[in-house]
């Protein structure tokens, strides 16, 4: 996205187009997210803490709610794993949610200059310790998250585009169902499963264009 204004032109219909053409011209280049902050459209928050494990899963996603008259643009996200254990995480976009959605009320506009600061309409929300995988929609990639670590995937510049009544999730697989799954065994009984708990945070940065 480029942006920017014009200095020293001269300014007189009599002059030749050549010496126009020659006139110097200072740009501003802005990144996308740059340019949509500047603009009050680009917000950034987190998820309140998500838990799962044993035979349970959960999720933290973006959800563009129906009649919000604005098309989402993903520009990053993290995902903070608290845990002993190593984490998967599926990409899931237009899925129905699962489980009991919980609003987080962590976000903030990135352009806190103005008054007063914008507010998304796009809603950051979890669910925790959640017993059915994703219905429908597209099941987009896969990521692996390391004990006590933080990945971080930014500067989609938008690459992930979510329209009204559709939405964005991390889907997290319980550590037991991933290890079972590795080693081609089925699962065993119930009261083998293991019960550690698994706590992680998603944060996400992204831009709202009205449609």
């Amino acid at each position: 996205m480029f942006t920017g204004y014009e200095k020293g032109m001269v300014i007189n219909m009599n002059s030749s187009r050549i010496h126009n053409e020659h006139t110097s011209k200072e740009v501003i280049v802005l990144s996308n997210s740059v340019y949509h902050s500047y603009r009050g459209e680009y917000f950034l928050g987190q998820t309140d803490l998500i838990k799962f494990g044993g035979l349970y899963y959960a999720w933290g996603g973006l959800v563009n709610p129906r009649g919000s008259n604005v098309d989402m643009f993903l520009n990053a996200y993290t995902i903070s794993n608290y845990s002993i254990v190593p984490i998967t995480a599926q990409g899931w976009l237009s899925s129905r949610l699962v489980g009991t959605p919980r609003v987080s009320h962590h976000y903030a506009a990135g352009n806190q200059a103005m008054e007063p600061p914008c507010r998304p309409k796009v809603s950051i929300q979890s669910s925790s310790y959640v017993i059915e995988t994703p219905i429908g929609g597209t099941y987009t990639f896969v990521r692996r998250v390391e004990p006590n670590l933080t990945l971080t995937k930014h500067d989609f510049q938008g690459m992930y585009i979510v329209p009204p009544g559709s939405s964005f999730l991390l889907f997290f697989l319980p550590p037991s169902s991933v290890k079972m799954a590795s080693s081609g065994n089925e699962f065993p009984p119930s009261n083998e499963i293991p019960t550690q708990e698994v706590n992680v945070k998603i944060a996400f940065g992204w831009w709202e264009e009205t449609r």
